[in-house]
């Protein structure tokens, strides 16, 4: 057992060592006498590691080694359980279920909203050079071993045999950092996997093997009525499992500032826009429903080129004509989509749908616009709130609106494995306009 501390630990990793090594102790398993408790210093992280891996293996005789972070906590079988499943030739590194807290926005007051996201990445996103980038694994099955293209090192079991064929490879680097191809530090836990992949190994998460993290975070109002909101889940939309409690009523959710320039979008989703793009990286977002234009000027700030379609013309403005292009004509009709696909002419592209929010109308434009949606970035399904409730009544009130796009993301998307519903983003902020609206083309 290795790990890294700063003079403090937290007493739930205590806690939790002292159940392991009682559990050991009992069932006979031969365990170590002394742990590799290696002191690190603020960024030093990486190198840290380094060293606790040439201690281990220049230094031991053990076959496997177990980082667990000074933060974690865990089961007195933990480490037991991993063992079942590890083998060391065909799953020499696992990894139990764990969490860490995203910054997903400022909270305005020198803090930061943050979400919790399991530690299980894919590799997803495909940049320039025939490259991919890690990104979230999603909706993971539970009590399983799964396969994973990156995984933390906060409870990380690893065959000497790993550490002894990158060794070969890399010298005593396990754990360097490395850059991406956008210039993006790689942390040391993921930049290991990225090796672990390249000498041919693919790790594993044990999803059965449950952990805790101890971390402080920013309390404020709106993390009480998120967590209000989330307490006691409602199923009302029996047809997709929504995980989201927004039954409140569109009247009460337009308490919130939710107008920019005259565009009718929630600030908590224009925020999850924001992280998506910064994050994706699309060269154009294709967006079905002008209206004002507001939203196109809105993605184009952020760097993006905006394609709109609409049946009617808005006036865009002279600062925007090089980065808007207006395609005029219904979204749904296949001519239309065939030369918003002309123009997007291999691009890596992001959709945006928030014209007419009937059912048939939605499932219709997925259909046409889904697949111009690159590998790893986002189609948007808006305004799923008006499946809801009162907000329902509300929208087929105001136009002749037949179902609503939950309707359209319960058929098209929900059972979809093109498509993966991207949960940690919509909990980012406890309201949103686009409930299940959320969706990554897998690829």
């Amino acid at each position: 057992m290795a790990y890294l501390h700063n003079e403090h630990v937290s007493h739930s990793w205590v806690e939790s060592m002292r159940r392991i090594r009682k559990h050991d102790q009992a069932a006979g398993h031969r365990i170590a006498e002394d742990p590799l408790n290696l002191r690190c210093g603020a960024g030093m992280v990486a190198q840290t590691r380094n060293y606790g891996a040439r201690l281990f293996l220049d230094n031991t005789d053990h076959e496997w080694l177990l980082w667990v972070d000074t933060d974690m906590g865990c089961d007195p079988d933990a480490v037991h359980r991993l063992l079942d499943v590890a083998d060391a030739a065909d799953r020499p590194v696992v990894g139990a279920l764990c969490f860490a807290y995203m910054e997903a926005a400022y909270d305005g007051m020198g803090g930061w909203r943050r979400t919790i996201v399991p530690t299980m990445y894919k590799l997803g996103t495909t940049v320039e050079g025939g490259q991919a980038s890690f990104c979230y694994f999603g909706e993971y099955p539970d009590d399983t071993v799964v396969q994973v293209a990156a995984t933390g090192g906060a409870f990380l079991l690893i065959h000497r045999g790993v550490l002894e064929k990158l060794r070969a490879e890399h010298g005593d680097h396990w754990f360097d950092q490395m850059y991406d191809r956008a210039g993006d530090v790689i942390g040391e836990d993921i930049a290991f996997c990225a090796r672990v992949l390249k000498a041919g190994i693919i790790p594993a998460v044990h999803t059965g093997v449950k952990t805790t993290h101890h971390k402080e975070v920013w309390l404020s109002e709106e993390d009480y009525i998120r967590q209000s909101a989330t307490a006691d889940p409602e199923e009302i939309h029996p047809e997709l499992p929504l995980h989201i409690h927004l039954a409140a009523s569109f009247a009460s959710l337009a308490a919130y500032d939710h107008v920019h320039d005259g565009m009718l979008k929630f600030r908590q989703d224009l925020a999850r826009y924001a992280q998506i793009i910064d994050a994706t990286r699309p060269e154009v977002v294709v967006e079905t429903g002008t209206h004002t234009g507001a939203s196109a000027r809105w993605f184009a700030d952020l760097g993006v080129d905006v394609i709109t379609v609409d049946v009617r013309e808005a006036v865009i403005g002279l600062p925007y004509r090089d980065r808007v292009t207006q395609v005029m004509g219904s979204s749904v009709d296949p001519a239309v989509a065939a030369r918003v696909a002309e123009l997007v002419a291999g691009r890596r592209c992001m959709v945006s749908l928030d014209s007419d929010h009937s059912g048939p109308h939605v499932a219709k434009e997925i259909d046409l616009y889904g697949p111009m949606v690159s590998p790893g970035c986002y189609l948007v399904v808006e305004d799923g709130i008006f499946g809801y409730g009162e907000s329902a009544r509300v929208q087929q009130g105001l136009c002749d609106m037949v179902g609503s796009p939950l309707d359209a993301i319960a058929l098209n998307l929900a059972t979809n494995p093109d498509w993966s519903r991207d949960i940690a983003i919509e909990r980012a902020h406890p309201v949103s306009s686009n409930p299940a609206g959320y969706w990554v083309r897998n690829g």
